[in-house]
């Protein structure tokens, strides 16, 4: 009975023993979850400010996509209106210089004309 009661005894320690160590392990476990669980809502808040951060810079590149969008559409239409412009100019350079002869041959006419008259006045 004496050696049944050591034996009891000894599991008996080593249980206690073993129960000792695995409440250890069980409160390092804990406080490895605390830490984890404050670490877990440290992420999702940076998650959540990460995506509030994407959704303005995505609201930022459609407002910048919108403009350029309108710009190009600007410049569009001001490079119409540029060539629209140069042929305008350049059919006014021409009408100008058709023009100038135009006056060059009248005034070479009046100067013959003159000279006509001068040799018929001459004549009489």
């Amino acid at each position: 009975a004496k050696n049944i009661a050591e034996k009891a005894n000894r599991k008996y320690e080593e249980v206690a023993r073993k129960l000792v160590i695995l409440e250890g392990e069980l409160e390092r476990s804990e406080e490895r979850a605390e830490v984890a669980e404050a670490k877990s809502g440290d992420l999702e808040e940076e998650v959540k400010n990460v995506t509030n951060n994407l959704k303005s810079l995505e609201a930022q590149a459609e407002k910048y996509s919108t403009k350029e969008d309108k710009y190009e559409e600007e410049i569009r239409v001001l490079t119409d209106k540029l060539k629209e412009a140069e042929t305008r100019a350049e059919f006014a350079e021409r009408s100008v210089a058709k023009l100038e002869k135009t006056i060059d041959d009248l005034e070479d006419e009046v100067y013959a004309q003159k000279l006509k008259g001068k040799a018929l006045s001459e004549e009489l």
